[in-house]
Order: structure tokens, then C-alpha cells, then sequence
């Protein structure tokens, strides 16, 4: 996406903050053409299409048979294969699958352009560090994946309500397999408190439960908060307002706990 992009120049005036976090970025995958395959998705927000819409692309067109049923001896005449000389039931799972998916995918690549994209995912960077850094600034929560370039972002309920950072949490953690235990259902059942307490207001909270992001070197799972920030449209003010409302929902969810 930054192939060609002048970083020093910076024409899209993206924030300095995060230019070095997306100049990494694309260090690492600037040579993406010399891998075997590789995919892309065009629901995470950057495409903001329908779910089932991405693409995969095979550097070696032999590969591709991989996919084919006539080369593995699959017989697929109940399906029509008659109907056309490149004969679509061969590589997919039926022969009506609907055009729609594939369509908006080539359509967001026409209507947004490359800056658009890069303006999309610069936004993304961007709320995710602002994120971040507003979760490390208080005692209830840690980023569990402090270093990832990218726009997920693990949040996990700090110790004793310490302000500790992710090095010293796994510290604690892997040498106290009780400790882990009993934070893994703490956010475990803070979560589930905070969907229970929706009730058709605001007080859900936008993120999804991560029950195995990281095992400690006995094998223990960590879990915790994900959050990913893939809309388009989220500002500085929209993840204030989600730190705001993780504290508001913790302070109740121990209150009650505490009865």
C-alpha cells in the first residue's frame, strides 16, 4: 500500500507519531511478492466490504491446481460443469455463487485509490495509539501487546490494580499459575457482566473476548480484551469515549462484585 509513498516528504501530512510505526509496517512486507501466496481481506475497515470478500494470490500458477477438484479425482457433473468451457464448479463450492463479494472489493480499490487506503489505515494507526496510550495511563488495565504494528490491541486487567506494563505482568503471571487463573476469569466474567448489562444502551462494550492470545511458557493461556479499530469513521473523540466507558463498566462490574 506504501510502495512509492515519499515518507520524508509526507504528502498525506499523516501524524509523526505513527509514520515510523507504518514506515515498519511496510519494511516488513515490502517484499511480499517473493512469498508463495499471500491474502487480503476487505472487511477490516480499511475496504469496508462484506465479510466473506477478500482474495489470495499464488506467485506460482501451478499452485493453483491445489484447488481443483478434476485434479484430485473429483467427479463434479451434479453440478453442472458442463455449462461453461472454464468450468467454475472445479475450484469453488458451487456454481452460483453470487458476484457481490468480489464486486466491492473492486469497487473500494476504484473509489478510495491507494491514498484513500493509506488515509484510511494512517486514521486506524493513529486511534489505536491514542487508544493505547490513554489505557497505559491509568491503574486498572495494560496493553497486552504493546509492540504489534498493527490496529489490534489486547487489553488485560492489571494486578492488584497496579499500573504495570506487559513485561512485568508476565513476569508475575508465569511464575504464579494462580495469579493467571484468577485474572483469566476476572476479565472473563467482567466481560460477560458488561454483555448482560447492555440493555439497549451504550454500555457494551467494543470489543471481543480473547480466551488464548499469548501462553506462557508452562502453557497457560492469557486471555483478554480485544479491540480492534477498523472503522473508517472513529476519531480521538470515539476512543475516549470507549476508555471512559471500560473504567465506568469495570468500577461497576467490582462494585457489584463486592456486595
Amino acid at each position: 500500500m506504501f510502495n512509492g509513498y515519499d515518507f520524508e516528504l509526507n504528502p498525506l501530512k499523516i501524524p509523526a507519531e505513527i509514520l515510523p510505526i507504518i514506515k515498519e509496517q511496510f519494511k516488513r512486507i515490502y517484499q511480499i511478492r517473493k512469498a508463495d501466496s499471500w491474502g487480503v481481506d476487505f472487511h477490516k475497515g480499511l475496504g469496508g466490504c462484506p465479510t466473506p470478500c477478500g482474495l489470495f494470490v499464488s506467485n506460482n500458477s501451478n499452485d493453483l491446481l491445489l484447488l481443483s477438484k478434476k485434479e484430485r479425482g473429483i467427479d463434479t457433473h451434479h453440478l453442472g460443469n458442463d455449462w461453461s468451457l472454464e468450468d467454475p464448479s472445479d475450484i469453488t463450492l458451487e456454481t452460483s455463487r453470487s458476484a457481490g463479494e468480489a464486486l466491492s472489493a473492486v469497487g473500494s480499490l476504484l473509489v478510495m485509490g491507494k491514498n484513500g487506503f493509506r488515509r484510511l489505515l494512517a486514521n486506524q494507526i493513529f486511534c489505536t495509539k491514542i487508544f493505547r496510550d490513554l489505557i497505559s495511563e491509568g491503574d486498572y488495565f495494560l496493553i497486552g501487546n504493546p509492540h504489534a504494528l498493527g490496529f489490534n490491541t489486547i487489553v488485560l486487567l492489571s494486578p492488584g490494580n497496579k499500573r504495570i506494563n506487559w513485561k512485568e505482568f508476565l513476569s508475575s503471571v508465569s511464575e504464579d499459575d494462580k495469579l493467571l487463573d484468577y485474572l483469566n476469569e476476572e476479565v472473563k466474567s467482567f466481560y460477560e457482566f458488561c454483555l448482560k448489562s447492555n440493555n439497549g444502551d451504550i454500555s457494551r462494550l467494543g470489543c471481543s473476548f480473547s480466551k488464548g492470545f499469548y501462553k506462557t511458557k508452562s502453557g497457560k493461556a492469557v486471555f483478554g480484551l480485544k479491540y480492534c479499530l477498523v472503522s473508517p469513521h472513529t476519531n480521538s473523540e470515539h476512543v475516549k469515549n470507549e476508555v471512559d466507558k471500560l473504567k465506568s463498566q469495570l468500577i461497576s462490574f467490582r462494585t457489584l462484585k463486592n456486595k
